[in-house]
């Protein structure tokens, strides 16, 4: 079976994609599977898909939406060149079925798609879908959602609810590990901070007003992103010696990382599809400070959680008014409401959705298609 997977231009959804394509692997096996992933020509992609196992197809595409007017042409040009290029790659090797994440790498294989009738699905993780998977899904057979209300949302194509694909490493996650990783204590209450694959600024800005307080009451792991580990290292050596050994900052996490968030007591992050998704994964209640930016998808995902009793929401407002240590404090302070929240978190994890997605796909190629027994 040949697959097409688009994917690109942020962490949100190259990991998902490369998710999906493993599990199609896993399922189909190496002789039955021919599978290619469309990407995106940036320095993200190129180093997030360095040495991958599948073949790749970038193209030179960015958005359109809210450019400037003198931006807009060139990017115009270069959704018409990808969608020519993606047209001349389909018709010279057909593919069974194609998985798009949505976004604007998404836009010319599904185009593709859909005029070739090829068999067609986009996958979201927000729970208010955005102007891009909606313009899109049209254009599938089928979309997969990881809320309700999202099904709700798109009437022209048939909806399925999966949750949102992980990385396999959210499959098994042991918490214990995690702490070892980390040299955190046993009786430690332990905090981690996570703002994305390139950081928060204003959630990192936050933590370092609020560490004095934070660093009292809990081991504070800071997965800080490129731009501001400097910095933050920086305020890490200025600590006194009590407080500095309970404060760790890193750039990115890569292997444990599923691991730290099973440890963790409280996560700190944003509400992207990727990060809600792992928090259900490791069933870790967080509070949730969502960006402001795009068009308030972010705010409806983490409003979502916070009603499921999964994390509490504090706005970019709240966070600059130094609401940030209170919140966290109280939440550790209350061990009953924390272990509510652990539950909640854990009834909306779906760590397989990338196989639930992977299996749909093959039975729009072969209805009649069962898993090998094991």
């Amino acid at each position: 079976m040949r697959v097409v997977l688009a994917g690109g231009g942020t962490a949100g959804h190259i990991f998902p994609t490369l998710s999906v394509a493993r599990r199609l692997h896993s399922l189909l096996g190496d002789k039955n599977t021919d599978l290619m992933i469309v990407c995106g020509s940036r320095q993200l992609d190129v180093e997030l898909y360095r040495d991958i196992e599948f073949d790749l197809f970038p193209i030179n595409a960015r958005g359109v939406v809210g450019v400037s007017l003198w931006k807009l042409p060139g990017r115009l040009w270069g959704l018409t060149a990808a969608t020519i290029a993606i047209w001349r790659e389909v018709c010279r090797r057909p593919p069974d079925v194609i998985i798009a994440s949505g976004g604007y790498i998404s836009v010319p294989v599904l185009i593709a798609g859909w005029v070739r009738r090829i068999p067609r699905i986009i996958f979201s993780g927000d729970a208010q879908l955005g102007w891009a998977t909606r313009a899109l899904a049209p254009l599938a057979d089928v979309a997969t959602v990881a809320f309700p209300d999202p099904m709700t949302q798109l009437r022209w194509t048939r909806v399925e609810m999966t949750g949102y694909p992980l990385r396999s490493i959210f499959a098994n996650t042991d918490p214990q590990a995690g702490r070892r990783q980390a040299g955190i204590k046993e009786d430690d209450a332990l905090v981690l901070v996570v703002g994305g694959s390139q950081g928060a600024h204003s959630i990192n800005t936050a933590v370092e007003r609020a560490l004095s307080q934070l660093l009292k009451h809990a081991v504070v792991v800071h997965v800080a992103g490129r731009s501001d580990v400097n910095w933050l290292t920086t305020t890490r050596k200025r600590l006194p010696w009590s407080l500095r050994e309970r404060y760790h900052v890193h750039e990115f996490v890569g292997d444990g990382f599923a691991n730290l968030m099973a440890a963790a007591d409280l996560i700190v992050t944003r509400s992207g599809a990727t990060s809600v998704a792992e928090l259900g994964a490791v069933g870790t209640p967080a509070v949730i400070v969502p960006g402001t930016f795009g068009a308030g998808h972010q705010i409806a995902t983490a409003e979502a959680v916070a009603a499921a009793g999964a994390a509490v929401v504090l706005r970019e407002a709240e966070m600059e008014e130094g609401k940030l240590a209170p919140t966290v404090i109280g939440l550790l302070d209350n061990a009953v409401h924390l272990a509510q929240m652990r539950t909640a978190a854990a009834a909306r994890g779906q760590p397989d959705a990338a196989g639930t997605v992977a299996r749909i796909a093959i039975k729009l190629v072969d209805p009649d298609w069962e898993p090998a027994a094991a």
